[in-house]
């Protein structure tokens, strides 16, 4: 995977479903983020999102941390909305605050593999170069350009972090 770059991002309200979780959980075989994956496309969530600012585009919210990475946090699948958007009962809202972002750009492969790797490599980044991430609010963007085959998929993910010092990995 090659180096994040870094960009500053606006605000972004996101609406779609989501859950409560841990990585160990999830290592433990607690199915939750597939099964919410597989939940928002079976019952056509996105389809059902008004005012979707890109609807090609789907992202993939990691919030509400308790801690960092080793503690509980919110994920919400969904699609950015304009703010003043006026959205079904059935439908979750998270605000990804304005920032610094890293942006890694996995490689082209299995996408659960990809997505995987992905983190693996923000979670190393993160021991090793001295970044900080803030755990406010982080996220993965899938496109239809890059994600319409699963078997060879590539997705971005933007890891909040602290403005001003980003030394190489």
């Amino acid at each position: 995977m090659r180096k994040p770059t870094f960009i500053e991002l606006g605000e972004m309200k996101v609406a779609g479903i989501g859950i409560r979780t841990t990585n160990q959980q999830q290592s433990d075989g607690n199915n939750a983020i597939g099964e919410l994956w597989q939940r928002y496309y079976q019952d056509g969530i996105q389809d059902r999102t008004p005012d979707r600012l890109d609807p090609d585009v789907v992202v993939g919210v990691y919030s509400g941390y308790e801690s960092d990475e080793n503690g509980a946090y919110d994920l919400l699948i969904g699609s950015a909305v304009p703010p003043e958007t006026d959205l079904p009962q059935e439908l979750s809202v998270v605000t990804i605050p304005a920032g610094t972002y890293a942006v890694f750009t996995s490689r082209r492969g299995p996408l659960v593999d990809v997505v995987v790797e992905a983190w693996g490599h923000v979670w190393e980044w993160t021991r090793q170069s001295g970044n900080k991430r803030t755990f406010t609010a982080d996220f993965e963007r899938y496109d239809r350009q890059n994600c319409a085959d699963p078997s060879n998929a590539q997705i971005k993910l933007y890891i909040a972090c602290e403005p001003g010092h980003h030394p190489a990995p």
